[in-house]
């Protein structure tokens, strides 16, 4: 089914006439500001009236105000790409000539174009009706989520017994000769994939299997990927761009004889013939090895399961209001307002105890304490519905601010269930000119984005939030029910292409490819036809174009594109017309490995924002006048150079991020950074032969973000290049052979700090006491020879969440750790657990007891790790077995990696 049938559910923002109002206003009050700079004084008088009165009034007519919406962005586009074309110009006489003769036929054409709509707009029609004023400022944003892969356990309520019975299924079944398979069958939202990684995190399970690995299959099962994924998860030495057999031979290395637990989270597929081949490559392992499947298909437990599944079901009542009341409110202020506690049973009755539904609720709720607006949700049509939990979240988003709803409904561009790049995402809303901005609004579009990115995932709408998950990137997800909200709300301009899909709405504006054999060299009929295509997206399932021919047809017949996305393609050429699209603002053909050299044309799009040709390993280099690109603000490259000259990337000065992958031949940077001074983010990623950092660092004044990761002859020694960096708030260092600590005090901004994977690392290094007010988070990982943190760690005030993975020499912290007052989440290194356990088995099962008891206040177990909290949580309940499992584990000396879900 295309999204042009799934859309059909309700009303989209393509039929809201409110939404067309309030995105058509926002447009129009860029125009008022070209009038006003081109003096076309009576076209701005009758725009600035419409302005006046449409604040006023509604109107009805939702096909006319999405076409005045559309003209309005041509002409913001035309005056943007004249505007761009000016800059470039020389400065000699003829030029200014040529010039002068330019905006005089620029100007009569936008002159043109504006008296036009101006007409269009007198003549709207429909009878209109009073409605208050809509905000199109930024809003309320809590802040963003810094989660870990883990569960945390303090935000999860009512599922102790489900993980009990389900721990007890996989341990107490026999050492099965064929593969055990327990599904997982529940509802959308029911908490599946939480409970499973309640499972798979549990001690018992921990202590229990050599092995666990966490695959998420969604709607498309590909084998291929499926191996890829339980790979990933266990191993770190993995190449990329393996085919099926070396593929099947690495997980069969990595499973054979082995008692492991797989889960495969959300399934779909119902093809036996597809489960049987994965399955037949999986029984390789030891006898009583399990595999847990979620899915909310009972025709898919029945088929895969080799015992009945497991049906969840909603959370009891008491733990549905704990979890609504936690969302509706701050830590402790729910008693404050009783009138409203109240009311939230009868609002927790109708979640019928579905907690991403309690969750959503309860954050459409958070700060706001009129009891009208309770009652309203509580009496709100849509629990009438047959389906309440997507007819709940409809409540939500019918709340939302109409730009809010434009942003949630763009997200159906990504197929369902993919993990989503905050930062790409945030991109795209700025190539599609979603995000606008005043003409004196010095705010970055980016940190506008990064605003309404905070607020939906404030309401719920995004899940699964991981900061620096890959120690350089922040990605999240769409929960399927949100996926499919988002889905109706794009409506008929949002299109999948799939092998299906047989004709398009001539209102279609992004089409995303899924699931169509790109093979062939013709694009679908129907959809050929369709000049005003704004976006093309091929990345979605990884498989991107294979033809050069392709691609060109793609250029000929789409214009007008703002996004084209050619990732995971495998053409070896990127035809020369590239350079017509003048409105383009996002390029992505990153991880093509056939492409050598790109266009020299492309220095022609002027307009563009984003481009991404990283992991291009053929790629030569890239072009001499690449400084033309001058509205570029965010560069992602992989090329054979050896430096880049000065009049390159020193030339894109609008430039605010730079992520430089796997450059192998890379020697040195260029000195042209020092032009870079509105760069916010430097991430310098897999570069081998890269040696040092040029002096031009230290002009980097503007930036933030720093993350030098897997450059093996890199020594950071010169710390005086990159004192300039004050601004600096986060900083990732990874497989570096050497850190100094040298005492540096120019730090003191930074909120994050990440070293990992640096083999001569003993402590912490003397230059972070610079942030001993500032510093938040702190993570230490793949240190081998980390021994000791130092005592100087208690002057770090503001640290909230301390990390530390796999440094085997870390036996234990430092005596004032107790000042840390602010100090949330910790995270030790699992030798110190092992030791703590090895000495507590020279002791009899009571004095184990009386121990836990003791610590009863303040630990907490988690896999492999101990959390400590700010004065109050509480431990699990385990038995005496329990925890004699966990001294045999470490008499036995299993020492197997901390493994997390993805």
């Amino acid at each position: 089914m295309d999204l042009v049938q799934e859309s059909a559910t309700f009303p989209s923002i393509t039929m809201d006439e409110k939404v067309l109002l309030d995105m058509l206003l926002m447009k129009l009050r860029s125009v008022v500001n070209i009038a006003r700079a081109l003096n076309m004084e009576a076209q701005l008088r009758k725009l600035e009236f419409f302005l006046r009165s449409a604040d006023e009034y509604y109107f009805y007519n939702a096909e006319k105000l999405k076409l005045f919406f559309y003209d309005a962005e041509l002409v913001i586009d035309e005056y943007e790409v004249w505007s761009l074309q000016n800059r470039l110009l020389p400065s000699s006489t003829s030029s200014k000539i040529r010039g002068f003769f330019s905006y005089i036929a620029y100007r009569i054409r936008l002159w043109l174009e504006i008296r036009k709509l101006v007409k269009k707009l007198d003549k709207i029609g429909g009878h209109p009706m009073m409605v208050p004023q809509c905000s199109i400022g930024p809003y309320r944003a809590r802040g963003l989520m810094h989660a870990r892969a883990f569960v945390h356990y303090s935000g999860i309520v009512g599922r102790d017994i489900d993980r009990d019975k389900v721990v007890e299924m996989l341990l107490k079944s026999g050492n099965e000769a064929t593969l055990f398979v327990l599904p997982i069958v529940g509802v959308g939202g029911i908490g599946k994939t939480t409970l499973a990684k309640l499972v798979y995190n549990d001690p018992r399970i921990v202590s229990h299997f050599q092995l666990r690995s966490w695959a998420h299959v969604s709607r498309v099962f590909k084998v291929d990927k499926l191996l890829e994924q339980i790979v990933e998860s266990v191993r770190e030495d993995i190449c990329e761009n393996l085919d099926m057999n070396e593929l099947q031979n690495l997980v069969q290395e990595t499973l054979y004889e082995k008692n492991y637990l797989i889960v495969l989270d959300d399934v779909w597929n119902e093809d036996p013939v597809k489960w049987d081949e994965l399955k037949k490559l999986l029984m390789v392992g030891a006898c009583g090895s399990k595999i847990l499947v979620t899915t909310r298909l009972e025709e898919v437990a029945s088929m895969m399961g080799t015992v009945p599944a497991y049906c969840l079901k909603g959370l009891l009542s008491e733990a549905c209001l704990t979890l609504f009341l936690r969302k509706a409110f701050e830590r402790g202020q729910s008693s404050l307002y009783p009138n409203l506690i109240g009311i939230a049973p009868d609002i927790v009755q109708k979640c019928e105890g579905n907690p991403l539904v309690l969750e959503a609720v309860g954050s459409s709720l958070y700060k706001k304490t009129e009891e009208s607006l309770w009652n309203q949700v509580k009496n709100h049509w849509s629990w009438n519905s047959n389906q309440y939990d997507t007819a709940a979240l409809r409540m939500i988003y019918d709340e939302l601010p109409s730009n809010l709803k434009v942003f949630l409904a763009y997200c159906s561009i990504f197929p369902k269930g993919s993990v989503i790049e905050i930062d790409k995402l945030i991109q795209l809303w700025v190539a599609e000119g979603l995000i606008s901005q005043s003409s004196n609004d010095t705010e970055d579009p980016e940190a506008i984005g990064i605003r309404y990115f905070q607020e939906l995932l404030s309401r719920s709408f995004f899940r699964n939030v991981e900061e620096y998950r890959s120690v350089f990137t922040s990605i999240c997800k769409l929960h399927d029910l949100v996926h499919d909200l988002a889905l109706s709300a794009a409506g008929v301009e949002f299109c999948t292409v799939n092998s299906h899909t047989q004709n398009f709405s001539d209102e279609v504006r992004h089409v995303a490819f899924s699931d169509y054999d790109l093979s062939g060299k013709e694009l679908p009929a129907s959809l050929l036809n369709n000049q005003a295509l704004r976006t093309i997206s091929f990345s979605v399932d990884g498989i991107g174009p294979m033809s050069t021919l392709y691609v060109e047809n793609c250029i000929a017949r789409f214009m007008q594109l703002r996004v084209l996305d050619m990732s995971d393609s495998c053409f070896d050429e990127l035809p020369s017309s590239i350079g017509e699209l003048k409105y383009l603002r996002y390029l992505d053909i990153s991880a093509n490995g056939s492409i050598k050299e790109l266009p020299d044309s492309i220095n022609k799009l002027l307009s563009l924002q984003t481009l991404r040709v990283s992991h291009c390993a053929q790629l030569e280099g890239l072009p001499k006048d690449i400084g033309n690109l001058i509205s570029l603000r965010h560069l992602h490259i992989t090329t054979k150079q050896a430096c880049f000259p000065d009049k390159a990337i020193g030339c894109l000065s609008s430039l605010r991020s730079l992520f430089i992958y796997s450059c192998n031949n890379l020697v040195s940077l260029s000195e042209g950074l020092q032009h870079l001074t509105s760069l916010r983010t430097l991430a310098i990623i897999g570069c081998p032969r890269l040696t040092f950092f040029p002096s031009a660092m230290k002009h980097l004044t503007a930036l933030e973000n720093l993350l030098i990761v897997d450059c093996e002859e890199l020594t950071l020694l010169e710390w005086q290049d990159i004192e300039g960096l004050r601004m600096l708030r986060s900083l990732v260092i990874g497989g570096l052979p050497e850190l100094e600590s040298k005492d540096v005090q120019c730090l003191r901004n930074l909120q994050m700090l990440v070293l990992a994977g640096l083999p001569e690392l003993v402590t912490l290094p003397r230059w972070l006491e610079g942030a001993n007010s500032t510093l938040q988070y702190l993570r230490v990982e793949r240190c081998p020879n980390f021994a000791a943190l130092p005592k100087w760690l208690e002057n770090l005030t503001s640290l909230e969440k301390l990390e530390i993975f796999k440094c085997s020499t870390l036996f234990s912290s430092p005596k004032g750790m107790s000042c840390l007052s602010n100090l949330k989440v910790l995270l030790p290194n699992l030798k110190f657990l092992q030791f703590f356990f090895f000495l507590s088995a020279c002791f009899t099962v009571w004095i184990v007891l009386l121990i836990q008891i003791v610590l009863i206040s303040t630990v907490k177990w988690h896999s492999n790790c101990f959390v400590l909290w700010e004065n109050k949580l509480n431990f699990l309940d385990y038995h005496a077995e329990v925890l004699w499992s966990y001294v045999a584990w470490t008499l036995q000396n299993v020492s197997a990696p901390v493994l997390d879900p993805p």
